[in-house]
């Protein structure tokens, strides 16, 4: 028996899936039922006994047993990609019009048309791979062959060639091809003398692959058109879930229910002795075993699909409801705040109302059930509420019907008195953050406009002035008068523009910083495994507040750069005048270190309290 793997919750180590593949390999090796294709001389001389399994990720990994890297014809596993190149070249609207997407029931060679419209039942059935074909040829003309081969090379990831041996065989046996050739001529699904099209579908049928080829192209299918090893993308997500769509209801010919039924994964299966399966979002598995069944599918190839299905879980239709919240924590503007310090009279007004902030940390894909699962949990938390965060940062995926609904509750909200922001959607792409609701790259910044928001709402006063005052310097109005009159005059006002640099990492510590207008940031330079990755935010300052005064006392050199957010002004205490303020007015340069100490505590309280709680969010 193939082991069973850990449970659903825990890690998958590689090591064992390639236990898993080395034990079915094993178990279905002495397989030798089903016959070899005769019908086509040149797949006759196929090795019987060739045997392999390959698996490969979304993420990109690759497991194999067996013969992966012998090379044989794609044969009708080619009809799903032709078709998607076909979609991708003509669009999907005027494809209808020449083929079909129902089951046919029938077995892969008949003659299955449509009895009132001519066209064939759908693409896998050989009359729509030639209908397909000939799509494809009528468009590309001469270029068609060059096409097909980019488009199927670009899916595996490698450079793909036609097999002109059996190419041959193909176009000197296909009488039976021929004849559907012509039928489709007469209904007009072909609009031109079929053969040229009918060359075009024995050369993509003779394409050379490996089983490895196979599966990195199902995995392609599976990353919605994204080949994961490579990172291209030959086909667009729409025309993939099509492709995937009729796999999963034409793939296996009149043997479809029952694979859908038992296996439950879009696939497509080849007379060559190739299996290709999909499981949408994961994987994609692929199988080579050259003897085949009474429906022309490969006997070793559809048990260990089979087998795979049931081991590792992957049956489509098997599968637990929302196991996870799509809500990862929720907490209020209580525990956790920006990192910009207020001035006492608004940090006097926003600290009573903090809790008018909500921040909802979302994780996983957010798909329908996940998305209706947040929006409950934004409804809940919207009353009394004035500014709602949203952090998509542990978001894996959010498709584009859930950034409507977010567009659209970010307008339910703004009718009402609740302001919707997200921050960290930036490795989402678009349209994660739909044009109504603000974005902000961290949570930091996010967190700093719901302060500002809440600011926003404050009643206004007649006293109230936008301008702050050059004198405000907070930390020394805080001194008495007589220590205030000894250290000012050794003060120096400078201006800086926005985007400016006022101080740099190792930089000499000269000088202390009183802000006098504007705001200014300090970041501090995050670094892992030894490379720079980004500067984060440690703090921002407005009128009043100091920076600079850890290196000012220690006199060692900066360890954060420090940049003016806006057009602003900063007094500045250079340290030797300092020294001398503590020989000439030792009083006034004691009281100045009391207020440096005690503004120090401060920010040291606040920090350690921000990263006490920010392990329990």
């Amino acid at each position: 028996m193939i082991p069973r793997p850990p449970h659903q919750s825990e890690p998958l180590h590689a090591a064992l899936i390639q236990q898993v593949l080395d034990q079915l390999h094993r178990e279905l090796l002495p397989c030798r039922e089903g016959k070899l294709a005769d019908y086509i001389p040149e797949l006759a001389k196929a090795a019987p006994d060739s045997f392999a399994i390959v698996l490969a990720t979304a993420d990109g990994r690759v497991y194999a047993v067996g013969d992966g890297d012998i090379t044989f014809t794609i044969q009708s596993i080619s009809k799903p990609f032709m078709y998607g190149l076909a979609l991708r070249l003509l669009l999907p609207p005027f494809m209808r019009k020449k083929v079909g997407v129902e089951p046919s029931g029938d077995s892969f060679n008949a003659i299955s048309l449509d009895p009132q419209s001519g066209i064939p039942r759908n693409p896998m059935i050989n009359a729509g791979a030639i209908a397909t074909a000939a799509q494809v040829w009528h468009h590309e003309r001469d270029g068609a062959e060059a096409t097909m081969l980019a488009f199927f090379s670009a899916l595996a990831g490698r450079p793909l060639s036609v097999n002109r041996a059996v190419y041959a065989s193909e176009r000197e046996t296909g009488h039976r091809n021929r004849a559907i050739s012509h039928l489709l001529r007469n209904a007009a699904v072909i609009e031109e003398e079929p053969e040229r099209g009918l060359d075009l579908y024995f050369r993509q049928c003779s394409i050379d692959v490996t089983c490895r080829d196979l599966a990195v192209m199902a995995a392609t299918l599976a990353c919605q058109g994204r080949n994961p090893l490579t990172q291209e993308q030959p086909l667009d997500a729409a025309t993939t879930t099509k492709v995937l769509a009729v796999m999963g209801s034409c793939g296996m010919y009149d043997y479809a229910g029952q694979w859908l039924y038992d296996v439950g994964m879009p696939a497509k299966s080849g007379v060559g002795g190739g299996v290709l399966a999909v499981v949408p979002g994961r994987l994609g598995i692929a199988v080579f075993s050259p003897r085949l069944d009474a429906f022309g599918n490969s006997v070793r190839g559809i048990a260990a699909c089979r087998r795979l299905s049931e081991v590792l879980g992957l049956h489509l239709f098997d599968r637990n409801p929302l196991g996870q919240s799509a809500v990862r924590s929720r907490y209020r503007g209580t525990e956790r705040r920006s990192r910009c310090w207020r001035s006492e009279e608004e940090a006097a007004w926003l600290d009573p109302r903090r809790g008018r902030i909500a921040i909802l940390q979302a994780q996983g894909v957010l798909d329908f059930a996940a998305m209706e699962q947040l929006l409950a949990e934004l409804g809940s938390c919207a009353a009394g509420t004035a500014a709602i965060v949203l952090d998509l940062g542990q978001v894996v995926e959010l498709p584009a019907s859930g950034a409507a609904l977010l567009g659209l509750q970010a307008e339910q909200y703004r009718n009402g008195e609740t302001l919707l922001m997200l921050c960290r959607a930036g490795h989402l792409g678009p349209p994660a953050a739909p044009a109504a609701i603000p974005c902000f790259p961290s949570l930091d910044l996010a967190l700093e406009a719901a302060e500002d928001h809440l600011l926003s709402l404050r009643p206004s006063s007649p006293n109230d002035s936008t301008d702050v005052p050059v004198s405000s310097d907070g930390l020394l109005d805080r001194l008495a008068p007589e220590h205030q009159a000894a250290i000012k005059p050794l003060l120096e006002l400078r201006q800086y523009g926005s985007g400016e640099q006022v101080m740099a990492q190792l930089q000499a510590s000269h000088h202390l910083f009183i802000v006098a207008t504007g705001r200014f940031s300090l970041f501090l330079p995050v670094q892992r495994d030894g490379s720079h990755l980004a500067s984060a935010r440690m703090a921002t300052f407005t009128p009043g507040m100091v920076f600079g005064d850890a290196g000012f006392l220690s006199g060692r050199p900066r360890l954060a750069d420090v940049v003016a957010d806006t057009d602003g002004s900063c007094w500045l205490l250079d340290r030797r005048d300092f020294d001398r303020l503590q020989l000439s007015s030792p009083a006034a340069a004691m009281a100045l270190l009391s207020q440096i100490a005690l503004d120090l505590g401060d920010k040291l309280a606040l920090c350690g309290q921000q990263l006490t709680l920010a392990e329990h969010l």
